[in-house]
């Protein structure tokens, strides 16, 4: 019987050397498709053990947004967003507590996509209203990819992937309306991080085409303050918003992935601050910035100070 099991055992190990002899001398080894998939850039935000956070509430609510691949010709693509939106899900998912169930998540959003979730111009009641409960949901909305002036009124859109810059006042979704429907939702709190900018150009080049950066430039900003209790969106009205490349992450999301592992938590007392989240990244967006790119790139951060962001767990 050993003589037959160890004969068995034979035969099949010449199986597997023929299976992964080269053909000839010149031909490559076969590969499996396991070696065959590229693999992403090794992303510290996950390889570091995400921290587990307190619990969100049972009605919290999340959208998550990431907008990368355009498919109007000339607009350049959003190289990080898809990995962006990604680990800020899985973010939400643990340090923040949510239930899965309870995260809207889209990946290049066309403009139907994002009149179905915030509403419209004459209908305010979208995904996102109808799956709040009044007075016990907690709202965090995060949007990545690109943002654009109006060339003719200065007000800023959103850019879905369907989008055309050059017509951005019909085929965008403006930031006022986006303001206007959130503030009619009846939610305990509401926080918005924003990745994008709204100049009219990009880490990728600009956005409009044949258009000056000097003339593309955002002429006003809605007031948001009165539609989101903690608003941070990763660049100044007319600057541009970078990426850290070696980092396979936009500048302004990974920054603020770090704080919420623990490096914004200044006191150590497990409890992330906004006041501590502005500190860490007042300290390190700028000088990045300047030291990747050379470019000014000044975070924008409203809210109380003494607001909680995340509780973590000891």
């Amino acid at each position: 019987m050993y003589d037959k099991a160890n004969s068995a055992i034979e035969r099949l190990n010449q199986l597997k050397s023929q299976h992964v002899k080269p053909v000839n001398n010149t031909s490559p080894p076969v590969r499996t498709q396991e070696e065959i998939t590229i693999k992403p850039v090794a992303d510290e935000l996950l390889n570091i053990k995400t921290k587990p956070g307190k619990p969100a509430g049972r009605y919290d609510i999340a959208v998550v947004i990431g907008n990368a691949n355009y498919s109007t010709g000339g607009t350049p693509n959003v190289d990080f967003a898809l990995q962006d939106a990604r680990v800020m899900k899985q973010y939400l998912t643990t340090t923040f507590g949510y239930d899965p169930a309870n995260i809207i998540y889209l990946e290049n959003a066309t403009l139907a996509k994002m009149y179905e979730v915030f509403g419209t111009d004459n209908d305010y009641q979208g995904k996102l209203f109808k799956w709040v409960k009044p007075g016990q949901s907690r709202i965090f909305i995060y949007y990545v990819g690109h943002g654009a002036p109006d060339q003719e009124s200065g007000e800023g859109y959103f850019v879905p992937v369907d989008a055309t810059p050059q017509y951005i006042r019909t085929s965008g979704y403006k930031l006022s309306t986006f303001y206007e429907n959130l503030a009619k939702i009846p939610a305990v709190q509401k926080t918005v991080v924003i990745d994008a900018c709204f100049s009219g150009s990009s880490a990728n080049g600009q956005l409009l085409q044949g258009v000056s950066g000097l003339t593309a430039r955002l002429k006003s900003e809605p007031k948001a303050s009165t539609a989101a209790d903690i608003l941070l969106t990763s660049a100044g009205m007319n600057q541009v918003a970078g990426w850290y490349p070696e980092k396979g992450h936009s500048l302004f999301t990974y920054f603020f992935l770090k704080g919420i592992q623990g490096s914004a938590d200044t006191n150590r007392d497990g409890t992330i601050t906004l006041g501590e989240m502005k500190a860490w990244l007042n300290d390190q967006v700028p000088y990045m910035a300047r030291r990747l790119t050379g470019n000014e790139q000044q975070p924008v951060l409203l809210g109380r100070d003494s607001d909680e962001l995340v509780v973590l767990k000891p």
